[in-house]
């Protein structure tokens, strides 16, 4: 199960060891190189169909690299292997930590970050399209959305404004654009690593808010690691 930077390097290795490897992705990718293995692309709407491709791909281990933010992937894919007796292992780097220096607020979700920020508030989030919906109460005077890729329908809401860009996006760049854009809320979601950090420590440096929406569990009762390190040494051991 892909959907994550570690995903790819799990899968190089794999394949390095001469591991049969098969991978499925919610959606095509946009970031990162395409995956050296075959791919199925598109979701899984419930845990039958899941079930259905595990059989039919002869799958008898799942290392799930998808993303943090997936989890109704990792959940089924949890389901359905303590069904079939398939080892499985979910690959999920840390989580952020705020600091003495940063201003956030912990979020369960992108609505209750949107319903939280205050009238006149200029925010800025990287939460994607898909999250839209989520801000349909939202009081703050601009909502600037991260795009990636051009192309995107136009804005449902009055309110929202694209800022275009292609990563990686150094913390010197996103302080230029922060103070361009005078933004003063910021609201993510806690991915974690390094890569996504920057925005981050552009806020701290500019003393902006941040409303961060966290992460669900993951799958109870299942082995979990951070890196992709452990995830091999996982699989020698499978």
């Amino acid at each position: 199960m892909s959907g994550a930077r570690e995903a790819h390097g799990v899968i190089t290795r794999l394949v390095s060891r001469g591991r049969d490897v098969i991978a499925s992705l919610p959606e095509p990718e946009r970031l990162f190189d395409v995956l050296p293995v075959p791919t199925r692309i598109g979701p899984f709407h419930d845990t039958d169909a899941l079930e259905d491709w595990f059989t039919a791909n002869e799958v008898a281990c799942v290392i799930d690299a998808s993303h943090a933010f997936d989890a109704n992937i990792s959940q089924r894919a949890a389901v359905v292997c303590a069904k079939l007796s398939l080892s499985y292992l979910r690959v999920l780097r840390p989580a952020w930590r705020a600091t003495g220096q940063d201003r956030w607020t912990n979020c369960s979700s992108v609505k209750k970050a949107s319903d939280a920020v205050p009238p006149g508030a200029r925010v800025f989030s990287n939460t994607g399209w898909a999250s839209l919906p989520e801000f349909a109460d939202f009081q703050g005077q601009v909502l600037y959305l991260r795009q990636t890729h051009s192309g995107s329908a136009p804005p449902p809401f009055p309110f929202v404004k694209y800022s275009f860009g292609v990563p990686p996006f150094s913390q010197r760049n996103e302080e230029t654009l922060f103070r361009e854009l005078r933004i003063n809320r910021l609201i993510c979601r806690n991915v974690g690593g390094a890569a996504s950090m920057s925005k981050l420590l552009a806020a701290r440096r500019l003393g902006i808010r941040v409303m961060m929406i966290e992460r669900q569990p993951p799958p109870a009762a299942m082995p979990v690691v951070e890196t992709v390190a452990e995830a091999l040494a996982w699989e020698a051991n499978a």
